[in-house]
């Protein structure tokens, strides 16, 4: 989405509680590097060392390592799970937004995951229309985000792909490819006006 409703979505105060932890959760996802809410859901408490998020890609098993800024820092003191699962086996979760009654791998645990993020895509369309975003807004669009605005500093496609936890650069230009067509054809306007100028101006 354009970085004037990126800077609303993530900044500007909803006047809500709910929408203000929707807000909060949306922030996580990208100060994580973009991380996909199946791997914020899925943060156990182990996964946070110091100031260090260390996890593997629920879709691919690949490491991260993940810094945490001071910004994250006050938002996972906030919503960090304040309960402990006295379930053995079961998952003790960072965030409650899965309740650890339900392993993972059943069928029970999926249909919780899948519930989780139906409410939270559900309340970020809530958040969208109290601050007026006109784009569309899901969990994958901080991920996009944070990639298309790491692509315009002029980080590395690799850096990029790496901070994603892709396997594959081709993944990451896939996330990239809408982004590179609207930037060319800036650069394709900016050539023109430019060639245009110089006509005028002799």
């Amino acid at each position: 989405i354009p970085i004037n409703e990126l800077h609303t979505l993530l900044n500007e105060d909803p006047q809500s509680d709910k929408l203000r932890r929707t807000q909060a959760i949306a922030n996580l996802l990208f100060l994580f590097c973009g991380m996909p809410f199946v791997d914020l859901a899925y943060l156990e408490k182990s996964n946070l060392e110091g100031n260090m998020l260390k996890y593997n890609r629920a879709k691919t098993g690949i490491p991260m390592n993940v810094e945490i800024l001071d910004s994250a820092a006050t938002i996972i003191s906030q919503l960090r799970n304040k309960h402990t699962t006295v379930l053995p086996e079961h998952p003790d979760y960072l965030f409650y937004i899965l309740s650890g009654k339900n392993k993972r791998s059943d069928e029970a645990g999926y249909k919780e995951y899948q519930s989780a993020l139906r409410c939270f895509n559900n309340d970020l369309k809530s958040l969208a229309r109290k601050l007026c975003i006109r784009s569309s807004v899901t969990s994958y669009t901080f991920r996009h985000s944070w990639a298309t605005t790491a692509k315009y500093r002029g980080v590395p496609i690799e850096m990029i792909s790496e901070s994603l936890g892709h396997k594959s650069i081709k993944t990451t230009q896939i996330y990239l490819k809408g982004f590179e067509l609207k930037e060319r054809t800036e650069v394709n306007k900016g050539n023109l006006s430019y060639i245009k100028n110089c006509y005028v101006g002799k």
